[in-house]
């Protein structure tokens, strides 16, 4: 299905990049899916998607206890008292290459977005009775893709599926595939008593639990109002994209998104989590590195122009001064070297890492 508004796609690639050949074709199937570059606290965030979401108490309460993708019959009649709308939607994710595997490319996540299903450019809404029929694991079996997509501006072109699509002689770019990897129905209203049952994500305090858990919520289940890419996860920028591509060429695969404690202690973040004042202000947290090496205790930051501002050199230094004084060493790499010089970027990384 094609999407006639949507035609950007990722801009100003490094020549470097763009001077190799299978860089600039797509692969051909299978597509071996390496799932550890996704940090493990993302992975339980999003785990129990699938089915009807957000789960909540009066859903476990209509099922009799246990609570399968399928609705039961005491969901359907629950939703179906309160006219629940549901959204179909699907877990798409954007890869590198990372390799061979299994007689394919290895590939490896560096954003997990949301994208809603739609119809003449709206948001579709589905009854329960609609949503208790459709066994969304046939339509994943067909391997759906988004194709020219760019996921930091959640643009794509065309919407299909994967075979006969990636063949190894088409041109393009792997990093504009989008991989439905599960879909979910999302219920557009939950009354306020109905409380949302959340996994525990162990986070290091109370405080940073609940501004997680708020986060979450918000990111995952939020009704769509329009037809786009919600970012969940993963590099917030193409200069993180194109220095993770350069790194992958040297079997180098850094975690992505690290929020890093005082005592040295790094945990995962979702998107946009860091622009949250109050998050940020959160007792003990000291910086979230664009990536991080936990083996070499080396956080990287990709640094873009007003970090060359007088006063955010400062907060720079200071930030490197507390992760030094925990044992990470701190890079920053600035977005123009990335651009026009990524080799020397490349360097710099493997030096920190020696």
């Amino acid at each position: 299905m094609k999407n006639e508004f949507r035609k950007k796609m990722i801009q100003n690639r490094p020549a470097i990049l763009l001077g190799d050949a299978t860089f600039r074709t797509l692969p051909k199937l299978p597509l071996s899916l390496d799932w550890t570059s996704i940090p493990e606290l993302i992975r339980i965030a999003m785990l129990d998607l699938g089915g009807v979401q957000p789960i909540t108490t009066a859903m476990a309460k209509a099922a009799g206890g246990t609570l399968y993708d399928k609705p039961s019959d005491g969901e359907v009649e629950l939703f179906r008292k309160r006219g629940t709308k549901f959204q179909l939607i699907s877990v798409v994710l954007s890869c590198v290459a990372a390799g061979e595997a299994d007689g394919g490319m290895q590939v490896r996540p560096f954003a997990v977005t949301l994208i809603p299903a739609s119809k003449r450019n709206e948001v579709e809404c589905r009854t329960i009775e609609l949503v208790a029929k459709l066994d969304v694991s046939k339509w994943l079996e067909t391997e759906p893709m988004y194709s020219g997509y760019d996921p930091f501006s959640g643009e794509w072109a065309l919407y299909g599926n994967l075979p006969g699509y990636l063949d190894g002689k088409r041109e393009g770019f792997l990093d504009e595939i989008g991989l439905v990897v599960d879909q979910f129905f999302l219920a557009t209203e939950i009354p306020e008593d109905d409380e949302i049952l959340m996994i525990d994500l162990r986070m290091p305090s109370n405080e940073m639990k609940a501004r997680f858990e708020k986060h979450r919520k918000k990111l995952l289940f939020t009704p769509f109002k329009r037809v786009e890419a919600r970012r969940v996860w993963g590099a917030e920028t193409p200069i993180e994209l194109f220095l993770i591509q350069a790194l992958a060429k040297e079997k180098l695969f850094p975690e992505s998104q690290i929020l890093i404690m005082d005592d040295g202690a790094t945990f995962p973040s979702l998107y946009h989590l860091w622009q949250d004042i109050e998050f940020r202000h959160s007792e003990g947290l000291v910086t979230e590195a664009d990536l991080y090496f936990p083996t070499e205790r080396v956080a990287v930051f990709c640094d873009g122009a007003h970090h060359a501002r007088c006063k955010q050199k400062a907060k720079d230094a200071a930030i490197n001064a507390k992760l030094e004084a925990v044992g990470i060493r701190p890079i920053r790499i600035p977005g123009g070297e990335i651009k026009f010089d990524l080799l020397r970027a490349v360097s710099r990384v493997k030096e920190a890492l020696c």
